[in-house]
């Protein structure tokens, strides 16, 4: 009685979601490499700068990197076997919460950071001595709800007023919050991951072309006004012509990858770290990484978040259904943008932003969010394969065996076949004895025959 009760309990319904396989192990390893990897340059980047900052306690940064690690270790291993199909049940309220968040960064729980030149920056909630960037749950937030949008307005997903502008309109109120923070790096990489989702979600191209031709005057009218953004585009512009007459991390960033040549000074050994690039541990570690580790080194980085993009557009493409699709494609969407903006802007090939490497980037918000979207990749690579039924792009339900009849596909097993057009294999379901097939009448009136 008391288990039928507590099976009923909102808390522990998700325990009724059986769990149907393995994680990718493959994403898993690539993740525990980059993680272990940002704890060593996160303590070799920043040991000289902890030392004189906090009474020469070199181990201050490493100590605070591994207890957001240890949390977000945990966080993912939990999210990984918590079924992401009750995300979907409470997308809106997901929502809610990541949109409150953004707004308590304007209220007394607010705690904000003025820069060198003056510019106040409200991105974090502070509670007694611990410190969150709610933006690192709104970008999970946002995904979720897009999916759930996706999938449950799939009819009318090719409609601009019903399909597209819903979603633009939930986009655009973050995009505003973000931007009066000032976050704009942030805003950006959002707002470009859910036009992907929506792309992939089936809406029009000219429609996605027509959203970004408006959003992109309006950016441009808003920071005509802003001093401080006018001076890092027209320090990154200036940068083309002048390499070494641009934004003083970016120059003092390519000096250190300079330095670095083909392997390297050794783990320890950067001499950019000594105060000649300001937070060498947070947005500019890659700089840090290609001196100490070399041109080698820092090509090996790349592979390793090439391999982990792979893997998550991999897992997008065999799950069992679209949400759990969409949001595979959103969250690998949003890490690898945030990776290569971080590179471009080290590199020189972007402007600056205050965009940090995932996993690697001293921070424990982008940690800990970064390491529980994984445990949601995680927990959607279980569905890989699952011999449930035959799904197309945007059906949340499998086919029965009446339909595969009905549509005239062959009686018997399904074996599974190449991936179609768009990409979404054709799935095995299960084999019934040839009398129970012939016994099923086709439904010829309710034939799709828009079905596969």
């Amino acid at each position: 009685m008391n288990r039928q009760k507590q099976s009923q309990n909102p808390i522990f319904i998700w325990t009724n979601y059986p769990i149907n396989g393995g994680v990718d192990h493959v994403l898993l390893f690539i993740t525990l490499c980059l993680v272990a990897l940002g704890i060593v340059m996160v303590y070799s980047s920043s040991n000289m700068l902890a030392y004189e900052l906090y009474n020469e306690n070199s181990y201050h940064y490493l100590k605070m990197q591994l207890i957001a690690c240890i949390l977000g270790l945990v966080s993912m291993v939990v999210a990984s076997y918590f079924p992401y199909q009750y995300y979907q049940k409470y997308a809106k309220l997901i929502l809610a919460l990541s949109l409150i968040g953004l707004l308590l960064v304007f209220s007394p729980v607010g705690h904000d950071v003025r820069s060198a030149g003056g510019i106040r920056f409200q991105r974090w909630i502070r509670v007694a001595s611990l410190q969150f960037q709610p933006v690192e749950l709104t970008k999970l937030g946002l995904m979720i709800y897009v999916s759930h949008f996706l999938v449950s307005k799939r009819s009318q997903i090719r409609s601009f007023t019903r399909g597209v502008l819903p979603t633009i309109f939930i986009l655009s109120i973050t995009f505003i919050l973000l931007y009066k923070q000032p976050d704009f790096g942030s805003a950006v990489l959002l707002s470009l991951s859910v036009l992907v989702l929506l792309f992939v979600g089936g809406a029009r191209p000219s429609q996605i072309v027509l959203v970004v031709g408006i959003a992109c005057f309006f950016i441009y009218s808003s920071i005509q006004g802003d001093t401080y953004k006018m001076q890092r585009i027209q320090g990154f512009l200036s940068s083309l012509k002048f390499p070494y007459e641009g934004h003083y991390q970016v120059n003092q960033s390519l000096n250190a990858l300079a330095l670095g040549g083909l392997f390297g000074a050794g783990i320890g050994n950067s001499i950019f770290k000594l105060f000649h690039l300001p937070y060498p541990h947070t947005d500019f570690i890659f700089a840090i990484m290609g001196e100490e580790l070399g041109f080698v080194g820092g090509v090996g980085i790349i592979i390793l978040f090439m391999l982990l993009i792979w893997r998550g557009l991999h897992i997008a493409q065999h799950t069992a259904d679209a949400f759990g699709c969409l949001i595979a494609i959103g969250i690998t969407t949003l890490i690898g943008l945030q990776t290569v903006v971080n590179i471009g802007v080290v590199t020189g090939m972007l402007p600056a932003k205050g965009i940090t490497l995932p996993f690697i980037s001293y921070g424990g918000s982008s940690l800990l969010g970064s390491l529980f979207s994984i445990g949601v990749l995680l927990n959607i690579s279980r569905d890989m394969g699952e011999p449930s039924g035959v799904h197309s792009p945007l059906e949340t339900e499998p086919r029965s065996i009446e339909t595969e009849v009905s549509a005239g596909l062959p009686a018997g097993p399904i074996i599974p076949a190449k991936p179609v057009a768009k990409g979404y294999p054709i799935r095995q379901i299960k084999s019934y004895p040839s009398n129970q097939i012939l016994s099923i009448k086709p439904n010829l009136t309710n034939r799709n025959t828009n079905e596969v």
